[in-house]
């Protein structure tokens, strides 16, 4: 892929909230012109097998590869003929995959599974890492079966009063 190019990268993971970040993403990289890194992270696989066998990273990265390029198929194809699509699978845990991944991008998108704040307190939040420590924007794209906040719930917003 060219440097000067534009692109948006986008984690998937294949979860129903990654299909949702991958075809957002999509749409806008066929809006702007701009070509789509698709990122997977399959985190630490360190242990391995006997030198005969496929060590268990190796066996972790086929499935990832395997699971994404699936996910790709499914959810690209209306966008085929209309954006560069290049995959990436890499090892590590995903913010830091994903935030490396992004450096050289105008826009990361992510899914957000929305588990709420005891499991992000409890295991942290791709999308919340993403936010604090990419360098280009991000877009968080919640997962449809959440339904979104009622006015009561959002509590009260900023006013800053008249302007003059």
């Amino acid at each position: 892929m060219s440097e000067s190019q534009d692109v948006v990268v986008v984690g998937v993971d294949g979860s129903p909230a990654s299909d949702r970040a991958l075809e957002w993403a999509l749409e806008e990289a066929r809006r702007r012109g701009a070509a789509v890194e698709v990122v997977t992270a399959f985190g630490h696989a360190q242990h391995g097998g006997t030198l005969g066998e496929p060590t268990v990273a190796r066996r972790a990265r086929e499935a990832a590869e395997r699971e994404q390029a699936e996910q790709v198929n499914r959810v690209a194809e209306p966008y085929r003929d209309d954006v560069d699509v290049s995959l990436e699978v890499l090892d590590g845990r995903p913010v830091d995959r994903l935030v490396e991944a992004a450096a050289h991008a105008i826009l990361l998108v992510v899914g957000s599974h929305g588990y709420g704040r005891v499991h992000d307190a409890l295991v942290g939040s791709v999308a919340a890492g993403c936010i604090r420590n990419a360098t280009c924007p991000v877009v968080v794209l919640p997962d449809e079966h959440l339904k979104p906040l009622e006015p009561h719930e959002r509590g009260r917003t900023y006013n800053p009063g008249p302007m003059y």
